[in-house]
């Protein structure tokens, strides 16, 4: 299989680098290096659990199965190769050809055992290695933080973000698909009219970059004897805009690669995304670092640290009262919701917020003049691309939390005064 090409590689886990990296650095083989891969892919679904869901048993079986997570192991070892921390080798090209490559083992060039090396030793420095190594392997990665403005302009100066208008207006059921499709594109080029969404284009271009993509997508369901359905319609039609306002803003970028793309710098603390930031419906995209230089001069500077936190914590009452005011008065809210409203407010990721609200709890931000509630019941459905707050508890287990209530200070030592 070639290894060539500088497209994102898929990868829905960018993590999956060190564990295949430092699996090579110890002579694993292939087969080897799959289960090692399916054994991460287990603890972070088992962290993840929130809800009782998790199930050992499917991943024993993955374990098992040596036609599973080939993709994932083949995509990560060409991505080494490509990154030149591994020497070159022939990988399956298919699932059924996996069991030929079972034995086979890999060896670190000179600068992959160097970056084994560091990621072992020193983690946060190793992924900001693997960013300066992404960003010269990869013109896209290095296009998508220029867009969402992490490159040369610090969160919070200029424009920061790239904000993509998505309509999803409850009428979208009674609407046949055309009428649908043009209410969409009569939405999004309202809304770049208007300005500040990180990109521009005229009405027409966007009418035709949304309507050519839907077409195509419909010639082939329709060459599959098939025909989509309302939401594969919608999906569709957000694909086609999102594609289109990349590339209006300078970046050249498919749908798969674009979440790839959101996920990796979310876990690497450059950027952050929400479907639920105030304002117009819109998928929002924001930096959460600045970045200067290349390669091992990259510079990160991320919005993290004891500063940006309490900057979080004394926008949260305003924010929360903003949100409340547009809920027919409940008590409380769900917290993704709340996240998602402080976070682009604020330009800070939303592990950040989370660990903004924990020390807040602990007492360890002093002087706020709030007081932060928390409670684990559920306030409607949570959204696919949310989580609700996780807090460990003395004796180390995970205690969910799904809504918050957030009050001046003195209204509850009013309370406790009676």
């Amino acid at each position: 299989m070639s290894v060539g090409g500088a497209g994102i590689p898929r990868l829905q886990d960018l993590a999956y680098v060190e564990v295949a990296a430092l699996g090579v650095a110890g002579g694993y083989t292939f087969e080897q290096i799959r289960c090692a891969l399916v054994n991460w892919a287990a603890a972070v679904s088992r962290e993840g659990d929130t809800d009782g869901s998790f199930d050992e048993r499917k991943w024993d079986r993955a374990r098992e199965d040596s036609r599973k997570h080939v993709h994932n192991t083949v995509e990560v070892l060409k991505e080494l190769m490509r990154l030149g921390w591994v020497e070159k080798h022939i990988l399956p090209s298919t699932r059924k050809s996996a069991y030929a490559h079972a034995k086979v083992t890999f060896s670190l060039t000179e600068a992959g055992q160097e970056w084994a090396d560091l990621v072992g030793g020193d983690r946060l420095a190793g992924y900001n290695a693997l960013t300066a190594a992404l960003l010269d392997a990869h013109p896209q990665f290095a296009g998508y933080l220029q867009v969402v403005g992490a490159k040369g302009a610090r969160p919070g100066r200029g424009p920061g973000h790239l904000t993509v208008p998505l309509l999803r207006s409850d009428s979208g059921a009674r609407l046949s698909h055309e009428q649908f499709l043009g209410e969409f594109v009569e939405y999004a080029a309202t809304a770049a009219q208007q300005g500040n969404l990180g990109w521009t284009a005229s009405r027409a271009a966007i009418d035709a970059g949304v309507r050519g993509y839907v077409t195509q997508a419909e010639q082939r369901w329709q060459a599959r004897e098939r025909v989509m359905n309302r939401k594969q319609f919608m999906l569709t039609c957000e694909e086609a805009i999102v594609r289109f306002a990349f590339q209006a803003a300078g970046c050249r970028l498919d749908y798969i690669s674009h979440e790839l793309l959101r996920r990796w710098t979310r876990f690497l603390g450059l950027a952050n995304f929400s479907y639920y930031a105030p304002g117009p419906s819109a998928l929002r995209f924001w930096a959460t670092a600045d970045l200067a230089g290349r390669g091992k001069s990259l510079e990160i500077r991320r919005a993290v640290g004891p500063q940006a936190r309490r900057s979080a914590l004394e926008a949260l009452l305003k924010v929360w009262q903003e949100q409340r005011a547009d809920t027919a008065g409940d008590m409380y809210l769900p917290i993704w919701k709340v996240r998602a409203a402080v976070s682009w407010r604020q330009r800070i990721s939303d592990d950040e917020f989370d660990a903004a609200i924990v020390e807040a709890l602990a007492g360890d931000h002093t002087g706020l003049g709030l007081r932060i509630h928390l409670d684990q019941a559920s306030n409607g459905a949570t959204p696919a691309s949310t989580r609700p707050l996780v807090i460990a508890t003395q004796g180390g287990l995970p205690r969910v939390f799904n809504v918050i209530r957030v009050v001046p200070a003195h209204m509850d030592d009013e309370k406790e005064s009676r």
